[in-house]
């Protein structure tokens, strides 16, 4: 790489240089007629030759030059009558060599019905004639093609990436030659995901290997950049990470058959499935016991509009449920997803436009429908919003589950699931603090019914980041990478646990099935990602090069967040589960003076005291409630 100005400095002389021994005026339409007529002339007088053995008999070289001057005038003026020099040269293809054959092919059908039927005309043979033709189509190819290849030496870049094309036996040859014609590349050779077309050739290039090879192909032919050719390859996603690895860029070429059904658009998408860990399992179909939990039940969805409450109305109205009633404040979202779901098999999907923490509307809705299974998933969510709306999140997190839990107490709803954070172990923020807060107000609700004061099963889902929720660091990257960067991070030590919005329906839905009381559930989420890791690998998949393309700025934390996000805490009792990948941590029994503190934190926040005074109270709360920056190290959940 070193070298490449250097190779950049020759090039330009050699171009210099070939630009002065090839005049563009030779190139004019007028100077290709004439070498058009010259090589007709010439076609003509080897036609000849050859048809006498190279001794034309002196009585044949009358004739020879008379149909040689018709040749000359009748070649250039057919082709300047039927547009053929509207045609560029120098990028003469077969097909343009097809319209030229097309083109000539009258003069020879035309001097040939004069010999024929033209008393008087000097004699000549019928071979010469078809002769003439043949050879002429060759010079004049010959002609075009010379145009062309001197067009591509004077013209190539200096310096061309070795390249790998990526595709199918359709979209190979068209990818090629695409490339070849923009000469931004140097094609090594090509990989298709059919193996039977492995040791072949195609477009001039062999197929090296099959997707699976790609790893040493890349290693052994030193590929600097990898085309995917086609825009729906089952093996992208794969591709994209094991470029990744050797720090190789992608790009995609969509095939004509892409543009032409809309799966290609102006614009740089990534699909969250091609962002999922390596450790991530897709989801499989559903678990009988999940089945067997909601058949034939009422299913309360609460912030049923955002990304995760949605997802789990469309996963929950594809069960043998019998109604699902969708609830948001948000009209919008709640008509947006009406429309989405539509008729579910005849299923009923009713929407309640309410706020969670108004007591009298979640009690109306309890009383009317009789929901068996609440799947709790309305919250405020963003950590440096709520550092400054300490109420607003009190009210919404806490005092809304509170009243969710009592409404589900009171109408004895079987199950109730609240959807909690990893940000509410050993909180750093406001946000994380109140959904911690809503952790122990759910244990402490389930711990009544040990009593037999209810029957309600109560039980917390714990998520890492959500790729492609609302808010969520995907769409925000995406729109910076739209706009050309830079994509900022707050710490080029961050790290977060990710999973994607299907793996974290399946687990509230596997959640709600154990008879829980009051414990927490998570998922095996892997390892933490570091998040400077996680932007290069958008950037990369966005088909651009971080600090390249897209610079990474640093801009530092801000309010509550923390470096490293915890599961659980150090002293907790972790058991696996029924359900593959999913982890129960057992509740801790809740100290007695909780109620009276959390009847105080509601009450300071219904008066709207200052934020310093709600951290203060969030302080004497059990929650191990920190100042940022002194967190711990974090952990990963072991298989």
């Amino acid at each position: 790489m070193a070298d490449i100005p250097l190779m950049k400095a020759v090039t330009d002389r050699k171009r210099e240089r070939y630009a002065n021994i090839i005049p563009r005026w030779i190139f004019h339409r007028n100077i290709q007629i004439l070498l058009d007529a010259l090589t007709a002339a010439i076609a003509m007088i080897h036609a000849y030759a050859l048809r006498f053995d190279f001794q034309i008999p002196p009585k044949m070289q009358l004739s020879m030059w008379t149909w040689l001057c018709v040749g000359v005038f009748l070649r250039p003026s057919t082709l300047l009558l039927t547009r053929g020099y509207r045609s560029t040269w120098r990028f003469f293809d077969v097909r343009d060599g097809l319209y030229l054959a097309l083109r000539s092919l009258p003069v020879t059908i035309a001097l040939l019905l004069v010999r024929w039927l033209v008393s008087g005309v000097p004699v000549v043979p019928y071979s010469v004639l078809i002769l003439e033709l043949g050879i002429f189509l060759v010079f004049a190819s010959t002609l075009r093609i010379t145009r062309r290849l001197a067009h591509e030496a004077i013209y190539r870049p200096s310096y061309r990436p070795r390249a790998l094309i990526i595709g199918s036996e359709t979209t190979l040859a068209t990818a090629v030659n695409h490339l070849h014609s923009c000469k931004e590349a140097q094609v090594i050779g090509l990989v298709s995901e059919d193996e039977r077309l492995i040791g072949i050739q195609i477009a001039g290039r062999p197929v090296l290997g099959s997707p699976e090879s790609l790893p040493s192909l890349m290693a052994i032919h030193r590929i600097e950049v990898v085309v995917l050719s086609g825009a729906n390859l089952n093996c992208a996603a794969q591709v994209i990470r094991d470029a990744t690895d050797f720090d190789i860029q992608v790009r995609i070429l969509p095939s004509g058959n892409d543009l032409m059904q809309g799966k290609v658009r102006v614009s740089r998408t990534v699909s969250i499935d091609q962002l999922a860990l390596k450790n991530s399992e897709a989801i499989s179909e559903t678990h009988p016991a999940v089945a067997t939990c909601f058949g034939a039940r009422t299913v309360l969805v609460t912030g049923a509009g955002g990304s995760i409450g949605s997802e789990i109305a469309r996963q929950v109205s594809a069960l043998n449920v019998d109604r699902i009633v969708v609830l948001d404040h948000d009209e919008n979202s709640i008509f947006e997803l009406m429309n989405q779901l539509g008729s579910q098999n005849g299923k009923e999907i009713i929407p309640v436009v309410g706020n969670i923490r108004d007591h009298e509307t979640v009690r109306r809705t309890f009383d009317r429908y009789r929901p068996d299974i609440g799947l709790h998933a309305a919250a405020y969510k963003h950590v440096p919003v709520m550092e400054g709306n300490c109420c607003e999140a009190v009210l919404n997190n806490v005092l809304g589950t509170h009243v969710l839990a009592d409404a589900a107490i009171e109408f004895d709803c079987k199950r109730l699931v609240m959807i909690s954070t990893d940000k509410a172990v050993r909180p750093s923020s406001v946000m994380g603090a109140t959904k911690r807060i809503a952790e122990m107000l759910i244990q402490h609700r389930a711990s009544e019914s040990n009593g037999d004061c209810h029957r309600t099963h109560f039980a917390c889902v714990r998520f890492g980041n959500v790729l492609g929720s609302r808010g969520s660091v995907v769409p925000i990257f995406l729109r910076q990478i739209s706009a050309g960067g830079p994509v900022t991070i707050t710490h080029e030590e961050m790290t977060r646990y990710f999973m994607t919005i299907p793996q974290a329906v399946q687990l509230v839905l596997q959640a709600a099935t154990l008879a829980s009381c009051g414990d927490i559930y998570l998922l095996d989420m892997g390892d933490p990602v570091k998040i400077i890791d996680f932007a290069k690998n958008i950037i990369r998949l966005a088909g651009l090069t971080p600090g390249k393309d897209i610079d990474i700025k640093v801009v530092g934390t801000r309010p509550g967040e923390k470096l490293h996000e915890q599961l659980w805490k150090e002293d907790a009792l972790v058991a696996a589960t029924q359900f593959r990948g999913v982890f129960q941590v057992k509740a801790i029994p809740v100290r007695t003076d909780f109620p009276q503190l959390l009847t105080e934190l509601e009450r300071a926040a219904r008066i709207r005291q200052s934020n310093a005074a709600i951290q203060e109270l969030l302080r004497r709360l059990p929650i191990d409630y920190l100042a940022t920056g002194s967190e711990p190290a974090p952990l990963a959940i072991a298989n």
